[in-house]
């Protein structure tokens, strides 16, 4: 009994390292990371890259761009909420890349202008401000150039910035060299040098902005004890102007959340406003079965919207090929691969 017991224990001990062994082997990858030596800023740039599921499978495939700035604190999160609302065969966004900026002085390149000594905000930032426009430079004559060499872009291209990023992407959406089709804008630092920014859209009245999205949001929970303070204010001037309709072809949001704080408002604001820059795209695919070109349909209207011709996804198209081969519908099926073939021709 003893020597049974004995290799009872053995086996169970075996079989645990074994299990160890086996996990010890199996990583969770995210993304990637390169350096990037800037010229313009005379530094080097780290800038992490995350990779659609579908991107090794599908090498004819091209994708959007996110330009994310502040990546440190926004890369892992955005990355989650890109790949879950672009899965198939219930997409309601696109497969996208994701290009984060890692900081390396932040108030330098993520600043429009020079801070004023008089300042009325009373806020004092330490060290070198008003680096936008090297940080642009940087960004369309080396980052993007990288980006579009290595990996496989469509021209479809929106930026995220949170605070001062905000105004950062805010400025980029005016005086950027390289146009962007979408900017998700989160709690802005509209207060910035006596309002700046909001100057500088007002002087910008009746701009055709050439069918660009905005999504704006605002943190609910102010940064101030003493109620609304200058930089929830300037945020409900610069809405109230936009609102006003003062730019032409400008696809403007926005929304304002009342449990969420300075820090937080990213979190529920990308995705609201990935949701909102893609509305239209998501297709029943049940629908489908019925009306083959529903899928065609949905992406013109889109593109209209967007200013922008936007394609389905190979992985997209083959998930709702699969269904309609299992929902035994033969003349779907040939309407539908035609559809397909159309836009991926394949390889003779």
């Amino acid at each position: 009994m003893l020597k049974k017991a004995f290799l009872s224990l053995t086996l169970c001990f075996c079989l645990a390292q074994t299990s160890t062994q086996v996990f010890a082997h199996n990583s969770i990858q995210i993304g990637e990371s390169y350096n990037l030596s800037s010229s313009v800023l005379k530094e080097q740039r780290e800038i992490q890259i995350y990779l659609p599921q579908s991107y090794k499978k599908y090498p004819n495939q091209s994708y959007p761009v996110i330009y994310l700035l502040d990546s440190e604190s926004n890369f892992n999160y955005l990355t989650a909420v890109v790949d879950k609302l672009s899965k198939a065969p219930y997409p309601s966004i696109p497969e996208m890349i994701v290009v984060g900026i890692v900081n390396t002085d932040r108030s330098r390149d993520l600043t429009p202008t020079i801070q004023q000594a008089n300042d009325p905000s009373g806020r004092k930032v330490d060290g070198q401000t008003g680096g936008n426009a090297a940080f642009f430079k940087f960004l369309e004559t080396e980052l993007m150039p990288d980006i579009e060499k290595k990996y496989r872009s469509n021209g479809f291209n929106l930026m995220i910035g949170h605070s001062f990023g905000g105004i950062t992407a805010l400025n980029h959406m005016l005086n950027g060299q390289k146009s962007m089709q979408a900017y998700l804008v989160h709690d802005p630092s509209i207060w910035w040098d006596k309002e700046v920014m909001l100057k500088a859209f007002q002087k910008a009245k009746n701009k055709d902005m050439q069918n660009k999205q905005l999504f704006l949001t605002q943190a609910g929970v102010s940064t101030s004890q003493n109620g609304l303070d200058d930089h929830d204010s300037g945020i409900q001037k610069f809405n109230q102007y936009l609102s006003g309709q003062n730019l032409k072809n400008l696809n403007y949001k926005y929304s304002r959340y009342e449990d969420e704080n300075h820090g937080s408002v990213t979190m529920k604001g990308n995705l609201d406003g990935l949701r909102y820059l893609f509305e239209g795209m998501q297709v029943n695919i049940k629908a489908v079965t019925q009306n083959p070109d529903l899928v065609k349909q949905h992406y013109a209207q889109l593109s209209k919207k967007i200013g922008f011709e936007l394609q389905p996804s190979e992985a997209y198209l083959d998930a709702v090929l699969a269904y309609l081969k299992r929902s035994d519908q033969p003349q779907a099926v040939q309407q539908f691969q035609s559809y397909v073939d159309s836009i991926y021709p394949k390889k003779k």
